[in-house]
């Protein structure tokens, strides 16, 4: 009986630290679930409109975006505290996604191409203000994640801090 209850309290122990170390991604997670959804969006919106260069673009960032999805998957029950190789094609995404949004920030702000990449859009101020407060809001979510991704691998996040406390506390 004793060995069961002393085996269950080490499953519970090793459950709640790969919870504590998968939850260090957890921003990264749900705004890579925001960014894949709206570019998701963008490919459909394209495709039927026929804007190729805005298709291509967006099914670009749509398939690196799978890549950076799969290496969270792996990331679930990971016990290295290494972390910044594991992120790499998120650190790719993020800055790819960050590039496209600073050029269609420009492109929104001098109407110039703008019917190229959004041709399923009304071309008036309205349209371009929504668009650059979307993509500005794009940009902040970018470099939100690189810098998540930038603390979590110097090991300065708040959850690495809780690992280090409740490891302490459990030996």
């Amino acid at each position: 009986m004793d060995h069961n209850k002393n085996r269950s309290k080490q499953i519970r122990k090793k459950i709640a630290e790969t919870n504590f170390r998968y939850n260090r991604f957890l921003l990264l997670r749900y705004l890579l679930a925001v960014f894949f959804f709206v570019n998701l969006y963008w490919v459909l919106a394209s495709l039927l409109s026929k804007a190729h260069l805005a298709f291509i673009i967006s099914l670009l960032l749509l398939i690196v975006c799978g890549f950076a999805i799969s290496e969270h998957v792996k990331l679930y029950g990971d016990e290295s505290d290494h972390v910044l190789m594991k992120l790499h094609y998120n650190r790719i995404y993020h800055l790819f996604q960050l590039v496209v949004n600073s050029c269609l920030f420009i492109i929104a702000i001098t109407n110039l191409g703008f019917e190229e990449m959004y041709p399923f859009l009304i071309n008036n101020f309205q349209t371009r203000l929504l668009i650059i407060c979307i993509v500005l809001l794009g940009i902040v979510c970018g470099w939100s994640c690189l810098y998540r991704i930038h603390v979590i691998s110097q090991r300065k996040d708040k959850y690495y801090q809780y690992i280090k406390k409740y490891k302490k506390s459990i030996s």
